[in-house]
């Protein structure tokens, strides 16, 4: 059984022609043109876009530079904005990797941290003893949703990257009798990340309500780290910025559910078929989501729907990215689609199940 279970016919029947309609809308958005954003081109990029800019100062501090001084010669050399703060990443990863001999390293590290989230994942799907087909499903759900964020060119260059997968792991090893693990790995997501925060955020709010005090406590305290981290970051990159510097355009565009859809690209289906499959796999998420049951579910679902309604308000096309974040946990949301979808149909009265004589 599902979250679904109680839902009256006409609460099932709306939650079916919702989901419809957003694949509809997402098939169409899918195959019209974006529309102009009436916005003046943004300067030029040099050097090979985000990418070139966090491999130029990862190598430049590979050879004793400090990091707030040499991402912002970086960002000035490449003409990328420097105002506000935040367009200047955290300091954490790139200091981690100019200390590993190359950034293939840091790729094969990422890889084993998405795979020990796959891994402990695996163990929470074992627990709800499935049939074997039933259980492989939901495993290349849960895989189609981390893999790309493990495999790729030069992934670990990519703060969201190690994020999202921190954050997969953190839900899947975090239970009511263990969760220190699960505050820890969410702390070193937000300061890798600061789109990570609202993490830590849902997880102590939710502990809160749940009135587990103590774990509620530890992420409401892992948040304020995290906060106090990024606030050190924007004195050390305000110090060395000036009016003169270029400022970022903003993140506030309303990009709307063409936005989410882009950020929906990292699974390793949509990858290998195509955009229009994120139209389907979005609202199948949500679905998953709120199906799953339990502590788990809850939290998986406030997260995904968090993320899902900030993307519709914040994000330019060029913050596609911001979707690696999240893909990781859409990839267990849509594990349990099935199940969800089926227990809409039954409460709708769509699908019968067959009577015992």
């Amino acid at each position: 059984m599902t979250r679904f279970e109680h839902l009256s016919r006409g609460a099932a029947s709306a939650c079916l022609v919702l989901v419809a309609a957003l694949m509809a809308l997402g098939l169409w958005i899918s195959f019209t043109p974006a529309p102009p954003d009436n916005l003046p081109p943004p300067p030029p990029e040099q050097g090979g876009g985000d990418l070139g800019l966090y491999r130029g100062i990862v190598a430049k501090m590979r050879h004793g530079g400090t990091y707030e001084p040499t991402a912002i010669a970086e960002h000035r050399a490449k003409l990328y904005p420097l105002r506000p703060f935040l367009v200047v990443r955290p300091p954490l990863l790139a200091n981690f990797l100019a200390r590993l001999p190359s950034d293939a390293v840091g790729d094969m590290i990422l890889a084993t941290l998405g795979l020990a989230g796959i891994a402990a994942w695996a163990v929470r799907l074992l627990e709800l003893k499935l049939r074997p087909v039933g259980l492989a499903f939901m495993i290349v759900a849960v895989v189609s949703g981390a893999i790309p964020a493990m495999v790729g060119n030069d992934e670990a260059l990519f703060h969201e990257t190690w994020a999202g997968l921190l954050i997969f792991l953190s839900l899947a090893v975090r239970t009511e009798k263990h969760f220190v693990i699960s505050v820890l790995l969410g702390l070193l997501a937000a300061v890798v990340r600061e789109l990570a925060m609202p993490y830590l955020l849902v997880m102590s709010v939710v502990a809160l309500w749940e009135r587990r005090w103590t774990e509620g406590g530890a992420f409401a305290v892992a948040l304020l780290a995290s906060l106090g981290a990024l606030a050190v970051h924007a004195h050390a990159v305000q110090q060395l910025t000036t009016a003169a510097d270029m400022a970022s355009p903003g993140w506030v565009k309303l990009g709307g559910w063409r936005f989410v859809l882009s950020t929906g690209q990292w699974n390793m289906f949509v990858v290998a078929l195509g955009l229009w499959l994120a139209s389907l796999f979005i609202p199948l998420s949500l679905v998953g989501a709120a199906a799953m049951k339990g502590p788990t579910g809850l939290r998986l679902a406030l997260l995904l729907a968090g993320y899902t309604l900030g993307f519709i308000v914040i994000g330019r096309p060029s913050n596609l990215y911001w979707g690696l974040i999240p893909a990781p946990l859409g990839g267990v949301a849509l594990a349990f689609a099935p199940m969800g979808l089926w227990e809409l149909g039954q409460r709708a009265g769509l699908v019968r199940t067959a009577q015992a004589t």
